[in-house]
């Protein structure tokens, strides 16, 4: 009996060889993908290695916020693109607005830049994102003449920057012959294009045919000749049919182009470097060229810095310069790349999802549970005691990673100095900048003469109101010369401190502060001059003369703080204890332990971080309590329904129990990554410092987790104890 074509279908799909070639075909494809993205990703590592990580780092730190600017032009090459994509779909079949275009672009721009298949199966998702909106006989054609056009000015852009190089810089012998060939196969692309166009030639019809005339007729190409047939015939009358859509999505293919170009402006701009337009035409024609050969890489990672690289260095950059631009526009890249895999994984996981629930029944069970299920079905309330919980644990993890990353900066930046001694009055060990001025600048020469040290250099350390009249500076008052033959320091620009009412800052707090040099600031509230900027950063980051300091302080001839350098580092402690030796009254400090010993120099610390800690833990309880309260009280009726069923008082309380511990454990990871987002956002924009502790943020855990679960105790007794007649009467 003949089979019907679902048992066909069935048969095809389970067990024959077909099936289990094209099985094959697709592990081999990605492995294929895998292997491409290791060597990727080794090539990356070693020209990062090459090139050096500092500088990278360096230049990246220029950037900064300007990142988000380069994002943004990103995101307008995307907006172009979106309109010209739009325009290349019918007016009457157009059933889509522009966000839903921008947003099919984005996704399957994501899966072109992230798999092997790259602009296949992109433009697949393309199509699979509008299937709603454009009937697949339109959207096919739409996307095929789209691509053609943008390629076509791919082509165009890659002639004229191989040209412009080879007219306009003098290149190597190699490169110039591989600029040739590029320029000659880009003007070989736009004449057969040209040519295949007035001929009407239907090229991937002719290929099925030639297969199948030479005996290999592949079933998935023969069964399609016909929509492929009447595809390239759609993309050949698309001229003559609609010459305005033609050329304005010419235009915007073009502008997509220069808004590339400007993003390679920009970005050598805020590198630092002062780039001609044509040169950044040139990098982006270039870089069309390595993702066009290398597009079978997953996200060209490795080949595009490394290609980036080459090409800058034959204009004149430096290496740095060009691992430096193509990493901040891979980041821009993949900014819009992680919106559209959210934009796939929004369309997708409803249905994957409910796929998932149907293959297992244990699954289901456990989302039928009455902990998710309440947590489901009030989902507002659910967010707003979650983001209570999280904000419970940023207080905790944040301020303590505050408190103890200034500590530990400022201790670290008193290590970095040159010295590996301290000497100081005697007393408590206290914070830079708290001990009066009481040891003889003469001290530094006795302390000199003894065996072992290199040199020793009486400083003063005060501290001043900051510029926003909150908080504390550190000010050092030093005697220059001294002070720059002992830790090397060396000026960057201007000069050195003379006297009288002068100051001399780090670099790094010029650029941060945006002062010039010959610029005046308010020190002790009067007037300084900022008369040099200095390297390499330790100690204060304000440093004045010290006969100065000692004067706005009343003690003339004193200090407060004797640096000492030994001639052998190694050998620290036995100079050290030479010096405890002589001088018995004198505090004595290994720069080394300056860090953390400034953590365990602050009494109140400790009591300051219970504080905090309690304050969370209240705050844990309270959103819990106030949540929990109010969820039993609307699920009156419905405790009465399980109580009536048999269900026990040691349930019902447990499944409120359960619900809190699990909103807790949901507010900790937000409030963690919370933590981390502003960390990252406070040390970029500002000198802050925040370390987070592991220990502190299991701290938050256990905090966030008590909190719950002591804030839901009360309303899940009050639910256990609920009469069952008098809750299924309730209104």
């Amino acid at each position: 009996m003949e089979r019907s074509l679902d048992d066909r279908a069935l048969i095809d799909t389970t067990g024959s060889p077909s099936v289990a070639k094209r099985s094959t075909a697709k592990r081999s494809i990605a492995w294929l993908q895998a292997v491409a993205f290791v060597l990727g990703a080794l090539l990356l590592v070693y020209v990062i290695r090459r090139v050096g990580v500092q500088p990278i780092f360096s230049a990246l730190g220029r950037v900064g916020f300007g990142f988000f600017f380069v994002v943004a032009i990103n995101g307008l090459r995307h907006v172009l693109r979106t309109i010209a994509m739009s325009l290349s779909v019918p007016p009457k079949h157009r059933r889509f607005t522009f966000p839903q275009a921008f947003a099919a672009r984005l996704g399957g721009e994501s899966m072109s830049f992230l798999t092997f298949a790259g602009p296949l199966l992109g433009e697949a998702t393309k199509v699979a994102l509008l299937r709603k909106r454009v009937p697949l006989v339109h959207g096919v054609p739409a996307l095929v003449v789209d691509n053609l056009l943008y390629n076509l000015s791919v082509v165009l852009v890659i002639f004229g920057g191989a040209s412009l190089m080879l007219f306009a810089y003098p290149v190597p012998p190699l490169a110039r012959e591989m600029l040739i060939l590029i320029a000659s196969v880009a003007f070989l692309g736009l004449i057969a294009a040209a040519m295949a166009t007035r001929r009407r030639v239907t090229l991937l019809t002719n290929i099925i045919d030639s297969l199948g005339r030479r005996g290999f007729r592949p079933g998935f190409l023969r069964n399609r000749r016909h929509h492929i047939y009447r595809v390239e015939l759609t993309v050949y009358g698309f001229y003559q049919r609609r010459r305005a859509a033609f050329f304005s999505m010419i235009g915007l293919d073009l502008t997509s182009h220069a808004a590339s170009v400007l993003e390679v402006y920009v970005t050598l701009k805020m590198l630092g470097f002062v780039p001609h337009v044509g040169a950044a035409y040139i990098i982006e024609s270039l870089t069309k060229v390595i993702n066009f050969a290398f597009g079978f890489v997953p996200a060209t990672i490795g080949v595009y810095e490394g290609g980036t690289e080459i090409i800058l260095k034959s204009l004149g950059f430096a290496a740095a310069a060009g691992v430096t631009l193509a990493i901040v526009r891979k980041a821009a890249i993949i900014f819009w790349t992680v919106i559209g895999v959210f934009i796939i994984t929004w369309r997708a996981v409803p249905n994957a999802w409910l796929r998932v629930l149907d293959r297992s029944p244990r699954l289901q069970k456990l989302m039928d549970s009455l902990v998710l299920s309440n947590l489901a079905h009030r989902p507002a309330r659910t967010a707003v005691s979650v983001v209570g919980i999280a904000i419970g644990v940023l207080l905790v993890v944040f301020t303590v990673g505050l408190t103890h990353g200034l500590l530990r900066e400022r201790g670290r930046r008193e290590a970095n100095i040159g010295a590996e001694i301290m000497l100081r009055p005697s007393g408590m060990i206290a914070l830079a900048g708290a001990q009066t001025f009481s040891m003889p600048v003469a001290h530094a020469a006795e302390v000199a003469r003894i065996e072992g040290v290199r040199a020793a250099v009486p400083i003063g350390q005060n501290v001043d109101k900051s510029d926003s009249g909150f908080g504390s500076r550190l000010i050092e008052g030093i005697p220059f010369d001294q002070y720059a033959a002992l830790n090397g320091l060396t000026i960057k620009e201007g000069r050195g401190l003379q006297g009288g009412d002068e100051v001399i800052v780090d670099a790094a707090w010029q650029q941060e502060k945006n002062v010039a040099v010959g610029a005046t600031m308010q020190i002790y509230e009067r007037p300084f001059r900022l008369v040099g900027t200095y390297g390499p950063p330790g100690g204060g980051r304000l440093k004045i003369p010290l006969a100065t300091m000692q004067e706005q302080v009343g003690s003339e001839h004193r200090c407060n703080t004797i640096l000492v350098a030994c001639a052998d580092p190694a050998r620290q402690e036995q100079v050290a204890a030479r010096i405890k030796e002589r001088f018995p009254d004198d505090q004595i400090i290994l720069t080394r332990e300056l860090p953390e010993l400034y953590m365990s120099s602050v009494p109140a610390l400790n009591v300051f971080l219970k504080v905090v800690v309690g304050v969370a833990t209240t705050i844990s309880m309270l959103v819990i309590l106030l949540a929990m309260y109010t969820t039993v009280t609307e699920r009156t009726r419905q405790i009465g329904i399980l109580k009536s069923l048999g269900m026990s008082k040691r349930s019902i309380a447990w499944v409120i129990e359960q619900e809190a511990i699990l909103v807790s454990c949901l507010g900790v990871t937000l409030g963690v990554m919370l933590t981390l987002l502003i960390r990252f956002l406070v040390m970029r924009s500002t000198t802050l410092v925040v370390d987070i502790e592991p220990k502190w943020i299991a701290i938050s855990l256990v905090v966030g987790l008590i909190g719950g679960s002591i804030g839901a105790l009360y309303p899940a007794l009050r639910a256990a104890r609920q009469d069952a007649v008098d809750a299924l009467s309730y209104e």
